[in-house]
């Protein structure tokens, strides 16, 4: 993609470990990328533009 850009977020804590995300892997996937989408809607708001 010629317009990426570096995308990082903390997300809630679990129990006394701190979490992160960060989208700079390259063209990887996870099961877990429907909960990692979810917070980045949360927090950027993109199906409400």
């Amino acid at each position: 993609m010629a317009d990426d850009r570096e995308l990082s977020f903390d997300l809630p804590s679990v129990g006394r470990k701190k979490m992160s995300a960060s989208f700079d892997g390259g063209r990887i996937s996870s099961d877990g990328g429907v909960m990692v989408l979810a917070q980045a809607e949360r927090r950027l708001g993109l199906a409400d533009r």
